[in-house]
């Protein structure tokens, strides 16, 4: 039981010690709204022909359209297909452990997912790592064989809603 606290207590203190030290590279979720509600930026998880994953923000132009009538026309853009969509539970620290290991994994397949509830820390194989609220939105494009990246829960659980 003492062994399992001061584990915990290892753990949480690696995340805090790499938030810290990566201080100014540390970079915040773009994802956001613009003033004008005309333009919307997130951020690209993608993979380069080295295998070596990256992030690149991307903004994405909206044009008016009559969503839903009667009401007044709304800004949309950004269309993807998808087949499936769904919510994942994390539990509260879930992948420390990978960070402290330096264990990278590709995501399974393209897809987009919105931080509904908790933080998320997400670092990629150049070194880069961003911190992720409610309402950010990425899209993960590092599939196979890209050597992918670490995602790590805060100390609540998490939730996304992921789209593929």
């Amino acid at each position: 039981m003492a062994a399992g606290k001061s584990i915990r207590r290892q753990v949480g203190a690696l995340i805090m010690f790499s938030v810290a030290a990566l201080g100014a590279s540390v970079i915040s979720s773009t994802a956001k709204a613009e003033d004008d509600a005309s333009r919307f930026t997130y951020t690209r998880l993608h993979c380069t022909a080295d295998r070596q994953s990256h992030f690149t923000d991307v903004t994405i132009e909206l044009a008016k359209e009559n969503f839903a009538p009667p009401a007044a026309p709304i800004a949309i853009g950004g269309n993807k297909r998808t087949s499936r969509a769904f919510v994942a539970g994390f539990a509260a620290n879930w992948g420390a452990a990978d960070l402290q290991t330096h264990l990278n994994h590709p995501t399974p397949a393209v897809q987009l997912f919105t931080v509904l509830r908790g933080v998320f820390s997400i670092t990629v194989t150049d070194g880069e790592t961003r911190v992720l609220h409610p309402g950010d939105l990425v899209q993960l494009e590092d599939i196979t064989p890209c050597k992918g990246h670490i995602t790590v829960v805060g100390d609540k659980p998490g939730f996304l809603l992921f789209a593929r």
